[in-house]
């Protein structure tokens, strides 16, 4: 199970970084060509707090997300491998030189 989490992290993290970067590079694009066709000086007074506001609420998401995937990611490998261990401890191991059946194996 932890190969498909794994996995669907791994394409949350990519996803949202792509959709991230390419809101950045639209909104701030824009607002360049809008701010040098303008030439406005009070448009961009207007402008920079809500645009700068966007680029921190984008550059968080765009790499928040991916360290968090990566650090869940680490959790699911850290859990699977400590149950595959406990798993692996309680089988009991057959001894290679028994060649005789016990009673319950005779039925």
């Amino acid at each position: 199970m932890d190969p498909t989490i794994v996995e669907w992290l791994g394409t949350l993290s990519s996803t949202v970084f792509a959709w991230s970067l390419g809101a950045f590079l639209v909104i701030n694009g824009a607002a360049a060509v809008v701010f040098m066709l303008r030439r406005d000086r009070g448009l961009v007074n207007r402008w920079t707090g809500r645009i700068l506001a966007a680029d921190l609420l984008l550059v968080g998401t765009g790499l928040g997300v991916p360290v968090v995937a990566s650090m869940a990611k680490l959790t699911v490998a850290a859990v699977s491998s400590s149950f595959a261990g406990s798993r692996m401890s309680a089988e009991v191991p057959l001894d290679a030189g028994a060649t005789e059946l016990t009673p319950a194996m005779r039925r």
